[in-house]
């Protein structure tokens, strides 16, 4: 592949965001693909191409100040940058990555962003603090309506800000990947071997990182003589924490450490500290995690970096040093326990080698490629023809939507319940899913789509069935009611048919799929699934609902309508596993659905 990275400030090496950059490009371009850099800083290769520097009155002076700097659009370069590449990624959300993104639409090129520009940071970079939260709520809004809600694909470092931006309106498809830790960070052995217990903490002097609360537990610790604190980074904030330092009496290192530096100091820490109130990630802790150093960590709502601890002797409550001191003082004390506890977070830090996620952004730029030739498809004229039996006229839409809420759901509701004898179980499991989903049933009952509509209420799901079940005398009436879309054929329908499943299970829309494929009446036995299903529950980053329908053969009043009592339970969500690449999470989606549902299905039998 030809990836095109756009990045404003790539080569200042001092921030999170362009070290993931570097890192990233170096790994791909070792597996064989091409990366381009489209950035304002200092040229590096021939696929380097370099942008002038965009000068924002204020801003631009305050934002130098962290090292940062915007770069500016220029529309001849990118255009050079972006011919022929087979997908782009978006670091920043600032205008060269909002006119990139028009480019790459009208260039047709596949493209995908990242969220690594949390507005906390800016407004603590502001000398705000909590105080900002309203600014910050109006960046979540502004960077999701110029960039994120344009990008179908977007790379988010950690659960907390995937969920964060979801809640503040972000539409799309969020891929959990972390950024990383370098194979060298894993299980480093101590080499100096004395009385000194030494803690550590990395991050820029920034406001939002608090490194003054660690000074100050520090200084309050019983055993703060024997203590060797280290706060590596650099920042702003480096002349006001040296001063602080100075007086409380604590003898600090400071200063910003290379990466083989910063290797030599870690494998020779006790405690790693971390205070930060806003984090997208900290990729820091997980580095000092992976070398077998049991982490303190402040509980904060903006940051993501607490939930990487594995208990509470490792959390504290944010911007409290008499309660971080007494963290300290514990695990100073209780050495048996910290070494136990070192082996532990080294093993969950396995999940998240660098390597692996290489793996998954290479994953999310193939998804994004074959997304865009799908769309392409959609767009042909032969596929245009296969979307109107998919996405239906707007009269049609209204006249099915009338239809099924004032006269079907009403009479089946009825007949189903009252004269078929379907009893509904846990219906309430769908009621508390807030977005898209993909509900799965065994096909076991002439009518068992319209039992799966009546669980579903008051969504309209979306059903997906096989074009004979379009024929059958009154099945196949209902079938065109409640707007069930036929399954593809042909290779072009399929194309077109998981583009528009996908994107209808992004935008909040509930998917009904049969796994077993054909209908067999009365069947009790769970037949093998299909992977459609849990392909776009994996593509559209949505949970699986397994429903399982069964039947008691006591006898019913009307023997004639069914011969057997019949029980839907609705099972619990299933979501995908951010950790797996597509084809296990799919793999593992299909066997735990299958699973579930089979026991839904032997319980109630």
């Amino acid at each position: 592949m030809i990836i095109v990275f756009v990045i404003d400030n790539y080569g200042e090496f001092s921030n999170g965001t362009t070290v993931t950059a570097l890192r990233s490009k170096q790994l791909l371009e070792a597996r064989g693909h091409t990366v381009r850099i489209v950035s304002a800083g200092p040229p590096e290769n021939e696929n380097y191409f370099q942008l002038k520097k965009r000068r924002i009155p204020i801003i631009s002076k305050a934002a130098a100040k962290q090292n940062m700097y915007f770069a500016k659009f220029d529309r001849k370069i990118m255009t050079d940058a972006f011919k022929d590449a087979d997908v782009i990624h978006f670091f920043l959300p600032f205008k060269v990555t909002q006119k990139g993104i028009e480019l790459a639409k009208k260039m047709d090129v596949p493209f995908t962003a990242a969220f690594h520009s949390q507005p906390e940071n800016v407004t603590y970079g502001m000398g705000l603090g909590k105080l900002g939260m309203p600014i910050a709520w109006a960046l979540y809004q502004k960077y999701l309506n110029q960039v994120y809600n344009k990008v179908t694909h977007v790379h988010c470092p950690t659960e907390y800000i995937a969920k964060e931006i979801v809640r503040q309106g972000f539409i799309n498809e969020a891929h959990v990947i972390s950024n990383g830790i370098s194979d060298v960070f894993y299980l480093q052995s101590k080499t100096i071997s004395d009385d000194r217990f030494r803690i550590l903490s990395v991050g820029r002097y920034a406001m939002e990182k608090k490194q003054e609360v660690i000074l100050k537990a520090v200084s309050m610790s019983k055993y703060r003589d024997s203590i060797d604190l280290t706060l590596a980074g650099a920042g702003p904030r480096e002349g006001k924490l040296r001063r602080l330092a100075k007086k409380l009496g604590l003898d600090v290192k400071f200063g910003f450490f290379s990466q083989q530096q910063l290797i030599e100091i870690i494998r020779n820490t006790d405690l790693y500290v971390h205070a930060a109130e806003a984090e997208i990630e900290g990729i820091a802790c997980l580095e000092a995690i992976a070398s077998g150093i049991v982490p303190v960590i402040a509980k904060s709502r903006t940051s993501a970096a607490w939930h990487f601890t594995l208990d509470e002797r490792s959390l504290f409550p944010t911007s409290k040093p008499k309660a971080l001191v007494k963290k300290i003082d514990y695990w100073i004390e209780n050495a048996d326990e910290r070494t136990a506890m070192s082996k532990e977070y080294a093993r969950y830090a396995e999940n998240y080698r660098l390597e692996h996620s290489v793996d998954l952004l290479e994953e999310m730029f193939k998804q994004a490629i074959e997304d865009k030739r799908r769309e392409l498809v959609a767009r042909s004229r032969s596929g245009k023809k296969i979307r109107k039996r998919i996405c239906l006229p707007y009269f049609k839409r209204a006249l099915s939507f009338m239809i099924y809420y004032f006269i079907a759901i009403p009479f089946l509701w009825i007949y189903l319940t009252l004269l078929v004898g379907v009893k509904f179980r846990n219906r309430s499991k769908l009621k508390q899913i807030k977005g898209g989903a993909i509900l799965i049933s065994n096909h076991v009952h002439t009518l068992d789509s319209a039992m799966n509509g009546i669980a579903a209420f008051p969504r309209k799901p979306v059903f997906t069935g096989l074009k004979a079940n379009f024929k059958l005398p009154v099945a196949g009436f209902l079938v065109n009611i409640l707007g069930t879309v036929p399954v593809p054929e042909t290779l072009e329908e399929m194309k077109v048919f998981f583009f528009e499943m996908t994107r209808q299970a992004r935008s909040g829309r509930f998917i009904h799929f049969f796994p077993e494929g054909e209908l067999k009446q009365y069947d009790k036995e769970l037949r093998p699934f299909k992977k459609g299903a849990f392909q776009v529950a994996e593509e559209a980053s949505v949970p699986v609902v397994p429903i399982g329908i069964s039947f008691q053969d006591k006898k019913w009043i009307f023997p004639l309508l069914s011969p057997h009592k019949v029980i839907l339970s609705v099972g619990d969500p299933i979501y995908p596993d951010n950790f797996k690449l597509k084809r296990e999470a799919i793999q593992e989606l299909n066997l735990e659905s299958f699973e579930q549902m089979n026991e839904l299905i032997q319980s109630k039998a």
